[in-house]
């Protein structure tokens, strides 16, 4: 999935357009942002991707660095 079919899907909808975990791993691994997320917090891949997509509630999913 492409960083903007990511960012349409993910905010088409209040449940993030049926985006799963799953498929943001895979984000990660496609974008060269981590190569063995499932390795790491899933909070901070999940921030990662959504930044890197751009999507407008990125800075939201921040919480994971502020511990």
């Amino acid at each position: 999935m492409t960083k903007e079919e990511f960012k349409k899907r993910w905010e088409s909808n209040d449940n993030g357009g049926g985006i799963t975990f799953e498929d943001i791993a895979e984000c990660a691994v496609a974008w060269g942002l981590s190569s063995r997320p499932r390795m790491q917090q899933i909070d901070r891949i999940r921030y990662l991707v959504l930044k890197a997509a751009n999507t407008v509630d990125a800075n939201d999913y921040q919480e994971w660095n502020e511990e």
